[in-house]
């Protein structure tokens, strides 16, 4: 069965996701929502009566969640034709005000979560198969209030280049996405925040927009996309520019 694999599906931008593979893609048979709310995907699943959706309660953060997705492939054994590994976290402020559970569980979504789904879902894929690596602009360099953050956004972002080049030999194409600003859950528009910090007064992307031209890049054998020309800006910046300057100017 044609199938798309979303991780993180159950809010922000893998809701845009799903609605982007639903529109523009009908000969997907069945879509696989993975997220740690079950109950939110199921909801979700009740907007596409004419679409088939499974909702995978599963927390990529959690080491036994890879058990259970290997055993769920290999039960359905799903023609994978479209990954979306999009499940993230970010916790910002200074390395010392942050408990040790809270950087795990980046480092543990971000970096171990996104890693197993890639190798987990790989050997159902094949010539014609497209993955998105939801990676972020804070990739591009270190920055002071998000360290370990941007430090799991750079592995995930240096990842999917790497499986570019490598899955190309088997006509998988892969594109990492590196978005700025989104309004999601995990980063919403808050007008007081947008006062005292300069996250707030960076542009806003539509996640509709980035969603749907993300998979079209994908399709189109790029390997990065940077959506919006600030970001894209940014993302030149960090290539030219030293890393002790580009923190001084991104600093929280």
């Amino acid at each position: 069965m044609k199938t798309a694999v979303i991780t993180g599906a159950s809010s922000g931008l893998g809701v845009d996701f799903l609605r982007a593979v639903v529109h523009n893609y009908p000969e997907i048979e069945e879509i696989w929502l993975i997220a740690r709310r079950k109950e939110r995907l199921e909801k979700l699943a009740e907007h596409y009566e004419n679409v088939k959706i499974r909702a995978v309660g599963l927390d990529l953060a959690a080491e036994d969640s890879y058990g259970q997705l290997r055993e769920l492939l290999e039960k359905e054994k799903p023609q994978i034709r479209i990954l979306v590994n999009n499940a993230r976290v970010c916790k910002s402020g200074s390395f010392g005000g942050r408990t040790l559970d809270e950087l795990f569980m980046m480092v543990n979504l971000n970096v171990k979560g996104s890693t197993a789904v890639a190798r987990l879902c790989f050997p159902y894929m094949s010539k014609g198969s497209i993955a998105v690596f939801t990676s972020s602009v804070s990739s591009f360099a270190p920055i002071a209030g998000q360290g370990v953050y941007s430090s799991t956004k750079s592995y995930l972002t240096y990842l999917g280049r790497a499986l570019h080049e490598e899955w190309k030999r088997e006509g998988i194409r892969v594109c990492v996405l590196c978005p700025g600003n989104m309004a999601t859950e995990m980063n919403p528009i808050d007008v007081e925040r947008a006062s005292k910090s300069k996250i707030g007064k960076l542009p806003y992307l539509d996640t509709r927009k980035v969603a749907a031209e993300t998979l079209k890049r994908a399709e189109k054998g790029k390997a990065c996309y940077t959506p919006g020309r600030f970001y894209l800006a940014y993302k030149i910046a960090g290539k030219i520019l030293p890393h002790s300057f580009m923190m001084k100017l991104n600093r929280l």
